[in-house]
């Protein structure tokens, strides 16, 4: 056997056993988190966007920015929201469209600022099929009264691209307890409507996360094609997708090589995270697939880990290469 036929045949049986060692790691760090092995189901789960701006997404093309003030910003925000109590507009069968539609933004942040609602409380949603709070169920029929807002588009954009906004919020509260259904529905139409409105990173920042949801929920099928759908409306300013999408397909790739390096590479060029256990994971991510990397090259990097499996599938894979180059030159 050549030489290089050698080299083929080496990085070919390193390859699938890191493919191997990559399905048990997926498997650990697949359930979001995403970080940690979590196998248990939860009556909450974190959203991605703790340390978000994410009324900046009502922009066209404005960044998903993090930023170490953003929590301190947010909480300062909130104490003065508390202290300045809001008095929420008066609805009548005579009420114009804007009022209207101010009530429902009032009763939205009202709705989502609870931490947990009354079981009496809920209501039957007939377009999603499922149970919501009253009041934010309230607060959606109100703001479709942006639909009214015809007589001038930039007003009506404006006003859909808030709607967009806060029906994206009730999506977040009902996703982080675990309402599926309920929460799903409303990932869809905040993205509908952000398009709508031509707010590209907000439609896809809401698929993205519904993406991120989905894989908690154990539907990884259907969040890869949500994934996919977020990518393609916005690429440049939205992280989360490509790197829930490179995770995903590296843990599928199975023997094909070419689809677990292109996979990686969504991961390394995925850019920063929105949240800190995110990114965090990212860059443990990374440093895995550096380290795969260079000991397929050469042996002697299988003993730059800490981790014995590592080392041992690493030597062994090795060990396999040389006995198949020996045995039929």
């Amino acid at each position: 056997m050549s030489s290089s036929s050698s080299a083929t045949s080496a990085k070919l049986v390193i390859s699938l056993l890191i493919v191997f060692n990559v399905t048990r790691f997926c498997e650990a760090t697949i359930t979001v988190g995403i970080t940690g092995v979590t196998t248990t189901w939860t009556p909450f789960v974190r959203s991605p966007d703790e340390t978000c701006d994410m009324a900046s997404f009502i922009f066209a093309g404005t960044e998903l920015h993090r930023s170490p003030s953003a929590a301190v910003a947010t909480e300062e925000t909130r104490a003065k929201a508390t202290a300045t109590e809001e008095v929420p507009p008066e609805v009548t069968e005579d009420s114009d469209w804007e009022t209207t539609f101010a009530a429902g933004v009032y009763e939205s942040k009202k709705a989502v600022e609870a931490d947990n609602v009354d079981v009496s409380s809920w209501v039957s949603d007939s377009i999603s099929g499922a149970a919501v709070p009253a009041r934010m169920l309230k607060a959606e029929v109100y703001l479709q009264a942006a639909e009214k807002a015809t007589t001038e588009t930039k007003i009506w954009k404006e006003k859909t691209a808030e709607r967009a906004l806060r029906i994206y919020y009730h999506a977040k509260w009902l996703a982080e307890r675990n309402y599926a259904r309920a929460a799903e529905y409303r990932y869809r139409e905040a993205a509908h409507l952000a398009r709508t409105s031509r707010r590209s990173v907000l439609a896809s920042h809401s698929l993205a996360r519904l993406g991120y949801f989905l894989v908690h929920w154990k539907r990884q099928d259907e969040a890869q094609v949500v994934l996919e759908e977020s990518m393609k409306i916005n690429s440049k300013s939205n992280p989360l997708a490509p790197y829930l999408h490179g995770v995903l397909e590296r843990k599928v790739a199975g023997g094909d090589v070419d689809r677990l390096r292109e996979a990686e590479e969504f991961i390394i060029k995925a850019g920063e995270q929105p949240s800190e256990e995110l990114e965090a994971e990212r860059g443990r991510l990374i440093e895995e697939i550096s380290y795969w990397r260079e000991a397929e090259a050469d042996s002697r990097h299988c003993s730059a880990t800490n981790d014995v499996a590592y080392v041992l599938i690493c030597f062994f894979g090795h060990v396999i290469a040389f006995l198949k180059s020996a045995l039929f030159k």
